[in-house]
């Protein structure tokens, strides 16, 4: 791996944005959130295992390897893996589904989280249940439209079947509440079917189109979502900034310049969710430049993918950045030393929170 100076003389010369500090302080300050005081400013942020059981339920290999990962970091949020609204919304017949016949073993993997957080570090975590649908990837494929840049023969929903999806949604944040679930978010990131909603421009009715439709099947989850959970839950969303997809096809680009971002919808988004449900804390991600950012076949180098991902977050107005807490998300690298990164982020008030994958 690179010495820190390196790496900064590297973006310097680069004429990147990499606020990459040499110490790692910053993420072990206190924070606040919805009345919670947290110790640290770091997140676990478990990736998928596929060891839940036919019915999406976490198994005992499941609670061994989040307890491993507690034991491991000390971290005041723990952001679990996408859990489906519905077995068959899954995209792996071993992942994980949150329903009315898996509540009760998701509360077991909770209780293990706190109990094994508690005997680490002396502190419990907050926990974020991240609901998904994962679209054309899922194990019965649907989409919300067919266009150029998502080439897939999965059929289209209706306009009352992503009701009923609805409604599903609001269920399965009504089970992941009574498991134990501190806060609960959509996964609109990774083309998942929500993110997938935000960019369908070339859908008809009325969750397609511009952009109070395109964001109308998002916004109406988290309503009935808020229904059917407690005021104690908060709300979060896990949500891509611009997906590097040219437009008139991507979500977070310009128009003008079809390989730029334009964060001004993912921002009035994130307004809107604020104003309405309460969203305080986003975790942020980006499209996968390697395949869609300038259209470049080569891959890029970590520094360039990182700075292109602390870019976008940065690029968020001021009103967001004072009341909104954004987490910028680990992207594997054997050079960058993400708790740097995070931390230098954290230092210049371009983010809130650093998330480590487990």
């Amino acid at each position: 791996m690179m010495q820190i100076q390196e790496i900064r003389e590297l973006a310097m010369d680069t004429g990147v944005f990499f606020p990459l500090a040499f110490q790692a302080d910053d993420l072990g300050t206190a924070a606040e959130l919805h009345g919670h005081t947290l110790p640290n400013r770091s997140v676990l942020m478990m990736q998928e295992g596929r060891d839940g059981d036919a019915s999406g339920a976490p198994t005992a290999k499941t609670i061994e390897r989040y307890t491993a990962a507690v034991r491991d970091r000390s971290c005041s949020i723990v952001w679990l893996e996408p859990a489906a609204v519905s077995p068959e919304s899954r995209k792996h017949e071993n992942g994980l589904a949150l329903t009315e016949q898996t509540q009760a073993a998701f509360a077991d993997l909770i209780a293990a989280i706190r109990a094994a957080a508690r005997e680490a570090h002396g502190t419990e975590p907050l926990i974020v249940a991240l609901l998904d649908h994962a679209g054309h990837h899922a194990l019965y494929p649907v989409s919300m439209e067919h266009s150029p840049s998502l080439p897939t023969d999965a059929r289209i929903l209706t306009d009352d079947e992503l009701t009923a999806l609805v409604v599903q949604c609001a269920n399965a944040a009504k089970f992941a509440a009574k498991a134990g679930a501190d806060g609960i978010a959509l996964n609109a990131a990774d083309r998942s079917l929500f993110g997938e909603s935000l960019a369908a421009f070339h859908r008809d009715g009325k969750f397609g189109g511009d952009f109070d439709d395109r964001t109308r099947f998002v916004r109406d989850c988290y309503t009935a979502m808020k229904m059917l959970t407690p005021d104690s839950v908060f709300y979060t969303i896990r949500l891509t900034l611009s997906d590097g997809i040219p437009q008139p096809d991507g979500w977070g680009m310009a128009f003008e310049d079809t390989a730029a971002p334009d964060l001004y919808e993912p921002g009035l988004l994130l307004k809107i969710m604020r104003a309405l449900y309460g969203v305080e804390l986003v975790l942020c991600t980006i499209g996968v430049p390697d395949i869609n950012w300038l259209c470049e076949p080569e891959k890029e180098s970590d520094l360039i993918r990182l700075s292109r991902l602390c870019t976008c977050i940065a690029m968020l107005d001021s009103d967001l950045q004072q009341n909104v807490q954004l987490i910028v998300p680990e992207i594997p690298s054997e050079e960058i030393p993400f708790a740097n990164l995070a931390s230098g982020m954290i230092a210049g008030e371009f983010a809130s929170f650093g998330g480590f994958l487990g």
